[in-house]
């Protein structure tokens, strides 16, 4: 065994997502030594076994010779906790940022990482909350002979067949942007299919909950979402409190960077449908909100 595949690494991010992959971890019988800036954060980590430390310079600390570090930070963030990062560790050590990074920016950490004798993978993280904890989709990109080091990490997180080098550095968030993008043609689909069935229900009597029995199960548009939506119909009041607007993510600027290159009309409009939300909030707006909520505790506006 090598250092790299000994089950042992350091996890910078305890939020929701980061609190999901690293319960995952421990059960699988990973030592995860764990920061995050919340306090109520790191207690939960705690509780389900991760050892969890103070600072990021405590936690990498706590690992013994090669470093494995994985973040899973917003990516407005991700400057600030390289900093620290840094500071703590030597050269050969490795790098994994899991969160939603813009893929240029990615590239340019990687140089810098480089210039310090570092090893930077970058690593788009998809599934939501239920992905997290049972086995996300991953994508990752780097050198091949790093990722080989600490495949066993990338096996442990994901599905079954559901991670991948798809290149090199910054690869993986390139793929994820454009995964993000296709979701959100996705979402806007969904939303504006449903919100149609429910205009046309009273007149034809259609039950709502019925219909996306089938959507749901074995049928072409089954998907994650498709599941998602029906239990937000499902949970009594959940969708009557949410109002139509589907607030601003962190994937935003991403999905304009897309669109600027003219390839992608479905994505353009389905951008455009959450920008008029603001303006005109809809069910349609409800609806993605919605899904967003339900796969990853995104932010969603209340009905006041």
């Amino acid at each position: 065994m090598t250092e790299t595949t000994r089950k042992e690494l350091i996890f910078i991010g305890l939020g929701r997502m980061g609190a999901a992959m690293t319960e995952h971890l421990v059960e699988q019988g990973y030592t995860v030594h764990g920061f995050d800036v919340s306090e109520e954060a790191r207690a939960t980590a705690a509780s389900f076994g991760v050892d969890v430390h103070d600072s990021i310079a405590a936690a990498i600390s706590h690992m013994e010779g090669k470093k494995v570090v994985w973040m899973m930070v917003p990516s407005k963030f991700v400057d600030d906790v390289l900093t620290d990062i840094y500071a703590n560790v030597q050269a050969g050590d490795i790098i994994i940022d899991g969160g939603n990074t813009f893929f240029k920016e990615t590239l340019k950490r990687a140089e810098e990482a480089a210039s310090k004798e570092l090893e930077y993978v970058d690593c788009g993280t998809s599934g939501g909350m239920e992905g997290a904890r049972n086995g996300a989709s991953l994508m990752i990109g780097g050198e091949a002979g790093v990722f080989a080091e600490i495949e066993h990490i990338f096996a442990a997180l994901a599905a079954p067949n559901g991670y991948a080098r798809v290149g090199e550095s910054g690869a993986g968030h390139f793929v994820k942007m454009v995964h993000n993008g296709i979701e959100y043609g996705m979402m806007g689909a969904i939303a504006e299919g449903v919100n149609f069935v429910e205009t046309h229900a009273d007149s034809m009597g259609i039950d709502i909950c019925e219909t996306l029995k089938p959507y749901e199960h074995g049928s072409i548009i089954t998907s994650s979402l498709m599941s998602w939506l029906s239990d937000s119909y499902k949970t009594n009041g959940y969708l009557e409190n949410i109002a139509g607007e589907v607030p601003k993510g962190e994937t935003e600027m991403e999905m304009e960077y897309i669109v600027e290159a003219n390839q992608t009309p479905v994505l353009s409009a389905a951008l455009d449908q959450r920008k008029a939300t603001r303006e005109k909030p809809s069910r349609t707006g409800t609806l993605i909100s919605a899904m967003r909520n339900q796969f990853g505790g995104h932010k969603t506006i209340n009905k006041k």
